[in-house]
């Protein structure tokens, strides 16, 4: 067990949420295509996840035949033609919970590194369902229209850069925003204090 494994693990999770969202959600809105931007990020490091499986796998071929291929399948982007493949991510899910021991041995030894997973986890799902409702609230209100616009209004605000350019108006919308902003402190102290940690581990070796 892994911190990565564990992250990959409950991003499996949040991706069939967005899985079932999608479901009532119209393919011809905003919503839909900002799902799919999450979605491709959400792919690319499933996609990650199976090629270093792959390459540091003992026996590469019984790896790709029993549970690899599931793996490849999971990473396909939730478009219209391939959204039943999604449901494979489960089986990511299925083998963390039969890993379950491992898990609670790596929580008990590895207590940082479950600290950094779980604020990591916490940030992603904020940045995702505050850029979904911020779209919603402001998309026929503010400046904020489209699935470009609220993926680059969510990078300025959470990299606490705030440009001005993209804002919104409404008071749900900059209740979510002011969300954002701390979230965004937050992720730069994690950030910060995790490069000091690993460098801290390497001065040490």
């Amino acid at each position: 067990m892994t911190i990565f494994k564990l992250v990959i693990g409950v991003f499996s999770l949040f991706s069939i949420g967005l899985l079932v969202f999608s479901f009532f959600v119209s393919h011809e809105s905003e919503l839909y295509r900002l799902l799919n931007y999450f979605d491709y990020g959400f792919c690319v490091l499933f996609l990650y996840d199976f090629f270093y499986e792959l390459y540091h796998s003992k026996h590469r071929t019984r790896y790709f035949f029993t549970i690899g291929w599931l793996d490849l399948l999971s990473a396909f982007p939730v478009i219209h033609e391939f959204r039943f493949v999604r449901i494979f991510r489960i089986f990511r899910i299925v083998r963390l919970i039969e890993s379950y021991r491992e898990f609670i041995t790596f929580i008990k030894f590895e207590k940082k590194s479950s600290i950094y997973a779980l604020i990591l986890v916490v940030i992603s799902f904020i940045i995702v369902s505050t850029s979904f409702l911020v779209l919603y609230i402001e998309k026929d209100i503010g400046n904020i229209q489209t699935a470009e616009d609220t993926l680059w209004w969510a990078y300025i605000t959470v990299t606490t850069v705030g440009y001005g350019d993209y804002y919104p108006v409404t008071i749900p919308g900059k209740a979510v925003a002011s969300v954002l902003i701390f979230t965004g402190f937050i992720a730069f102290g994690t950030v910060i204090s995790y490069v000091n940690d690993r460098l801290r581990k390497i001065k040490n070796i």
